[in-house]
């Protein structure tokens, strides 16, 4: 009678089988919390322009006690997955250490701006800082769904899955006659988050693009492509300056397919610029904050004057701003609004409120994400180089391509022509709950440490 230890293929194939199932069942698992929160990003959270404030979601509408209902079901699944988190002894998440005392410092700055606007009338004290707290929790939640390659890599699948067919369906309702009304002109979307999350995926498209051919990268391109299409479409200054900037920080940053993506960026500005023709050079001259001639520049000076009247008020008090919860007048704004709680301009909001130590603690974190994303991604290279000498050295198989490299790029290109944009004239980004979480899933990925691998070349 032959023994089973004659036959390794029957007694390897049971395990083999139940390795497969449980990773199916992990990714089926990963999938149903990340497709949510994916839809989150796109999800508007306040209606701008003249809209009616009913026609928001109810995760956003409907309140328990001083929460959202978005806000409480957050907190419960960040919870659960503190839980989880504390529970194990395999599960990790990374912080960098040079993020660990600006992010420190910002804290502290929250804690002071709350006692000086509560000391000076304010009210919602919560308001400004909370969707950055929700982000800092989700960064915890997308972690612990990402922590090898080969779970960073379904993730990236997935969002960019989920945002293709986004992309897809908002192009295709502006085909037939969906949008909004910009300036009397109908529109794709008009939401700024959403705008931002969908230059997001263009950047991360046309950075996944470079390592494969034939129709993956035809896929890729295709992507980028729509993305590029709809942030072009939807006539929103800010992100165009967005999509610009990390595109040209992506040509600089990598010469590999220079060629492919000045062609699918510039076929991008082509097809906008025929399909709106004289509009779209009158809004492109409307960048120059010094011309108010046109329709198409009138609002310029209300987002200068906005940011002179909020230079004032941090002249009067340098050290503490106005606080959290407080508003500032608006006199240089003609006539549509007396005074604001949001300045258009990042750092000078900041200071406004959260005082002198939150303006240095925002630009310290900032300075350092860079720098580390940076590293990271030379890292990254370094390591794709070093793996495939040695496996050629070994007559190994090839490694599969590594996600790494691209999404830290990716990230590095995007948040770092967000943060300029946003000392312009844009908001500060951390008040939005969809920029947050796309934040957050960024940076999961792209901080989430060195990919280990062990050379075992078959004998």
């Amino acid at each position: 009678m032959e023994s089973a230890a004659t036959h390794p293929g029957d007694v390897w194939a049971p395990t083999s089988a139940v390795g497969e199932h449980r990773t199916v069942a992990r990714r089926l698992a990963q999938a149903l919390v990340l497709l949510p929160l994916f839809s989150l990003i796109l999800l508007p959270e306040y209606v701008q322009g003249p809209g009616d404030p009913e026609t928001k979601s109810v995760l956003y509408r409907f309140n328990l006690g001083p929460l959202r209902l978005v806000d409480a079901l957050l907190l419960m699944l960040i919870a659960a997955h503190v839980m989880v988190w504390a529970s194990s002894r395999s599960l990790r998440v990374k912080i960098p250490r040079p993020l660990v005392a600006p992010a420190l410092g910002f804290a502290a700055a929250i804690m002071l701006g709350m006692a000086y606007g509560a000391l000076h009338g304010g009210s919602d004290l919560f308001f400004d800082w909370r969707a950055l707290a929700l982000g800092s929790g989700l960064y915890i939640v997308f972690a612990l769904w990402t922590q090898d390659e080969r779970d960073a890599k379904s993730a990236m699948i997935c969002f960019s899955a989920f945002m293709a067919v986004r992309v897809g369906i908002i192009l295709a309702g502006f085909a037939l006659g969906a949008g909004d009304m910009i300036f009397g002109m109908r529109i794709p979307v008009f939401d700024g988050p959403t705008l931002s999350a969908v230059a997001c995926a263009g950047v991360l498209a046309l950075c996944m693009g470079d390592g494969v051919r034939g129709w993956r990268a035809a896929i890729w391109t295709c992507l980028a492509g729509a993305c590029c299409l709809l942030v072009l479409l939807s006539f929103r200054r800010t992100f165009w300056t967005e999509l610009g900037l990390a595109t040209l920080l992506l040509l600089i940053a990598r010469r590999v397919h220079r060629g492919r993506k000045l062609l699918t960026a510039g076929a991008g500005v082509v097809v906008v610029a025929l399909v709106l023709g004289p509009s779209f050079y009158e809004r492109l001259r409307s960048l120059d904050f010094t011309q108010d001639e046109t329709e198409f520049s009138q609002g310029n000076p209300d987002h200068v004057g906005e940011v002179l009247d909020a230079w004032e008020q941090a002249q009067r008090s340098p050290l503490m701003g106005i606080g959290l919860g407080t508003s500032f007048p608006t006199t240089r704004v003609q006539g549509w609004k007396d005074e604001s709680v949001m300045v258009h301009n990042a750092p000078l909001h900041v200071w406004l409120k959260y005082g002198f130590l939150g303006l240095g603690c925002y630009l310290w974190f900032h300075a350092a994400l860079f720098r580390t994303l940076w590293q990271r991604t030379k890292h990254c290279a370094a390591t794709r180089t070093t793996l495939n000498v040695a496996l050629q050295a070994a007559k190994a198989h090839k490694l599969p391509r590594n996600v790494d490299e691209p999404f830290a790029l990716a990230t590095f290109a995007f948040l770092a022509a967000q943060f300029v944009t946003t000392m312009g004239f844009a908001p500060w980004p951390y008040s939005s709950l969809q920029s947050a979480t796309l934040a957050a899933f960024l940076l999961a990925i792209a901080l989430k440490g060195s990919a280990k691998w062990n050379c075992r070349p078959s004998q």
